[in-house]
């Protein structure tokens, strides 16, 4: 019971992190004139977000296909902090914020992000990505950072700990 708290928090916090606009509402009111009633009926409409950026081709730009990969690696709560640190700018003392991820992805049927797209400037890129819980996309169109870093693109700290305080892992001070 306190893990299906511990969840429904989560998701309600990392929703409220990741909404992107507010719902348009929309009224209408019929009259039955035989049984001499009237109903109100309320019709919510949630916003559509859209992200720029070229579709991924597996295999078309190694620099796209790296960033995936880190994003895939990092933000898998599957992998390990040694498989996690080489595409991590800074990952020192963040053992212990990726052994809490792991747990709560366990208890969540395992959480990922899967980039929809990449786009490159110089040794930056700004990776739009879906949020998976269980496998199912929860928190599509989010956007998040990759650096170029010594060859090898990685997640920055900021963006890694960002995510994690979404999912109520926090990150020790650097």
């Amino acid at each position: 019971m306190k893990r299906l708290a511990t969840l429904v928090v989560i998701a309600a916090l990392v929703g409220a992190a990741c909404s992107s606009g507010d719902a348009d509402e929309a009224t209408e009111t019929t009259t039955t004139t035989a049984a001499t009633t009237t109903t109100a009926a309320t019709t919510t409409t949630a916003a559509t977000t859209t992200t720029a950026g070229p579709a991924i081709v597996p295999g078309e730009d190694a620099d796209v296909d790296a960033v995936v990969h880190a994003y895939e690696i990092v933000f898998s709560s599957e992998t390990e902090f040694d498989e996690k640190a080489p595409y991590i700018t800074d990952p020192s003392g963040l053992e212990e914020t990726v052994a809490q991820y792991m747990e709560t992805g366990e208890s969540m049927g395992g959480v990922e992000l899967v980039p929809s797209s990449v786009v490159i400037d110089g040794e930056t890129a700004t990776v739009a990505y879906d949020l998976l819980f269980g496998g199912t996309p929860t928190y599509p169109d989010l956007t998040g950072d990759a650096v170029l870093d010594a060859g090898t693109w990685k997640v920055t700290r900021d963006m890694f700990c960002a995510m994690m305080s979404s999912a109520r892992v926090g990150c020790p001070d650097s």
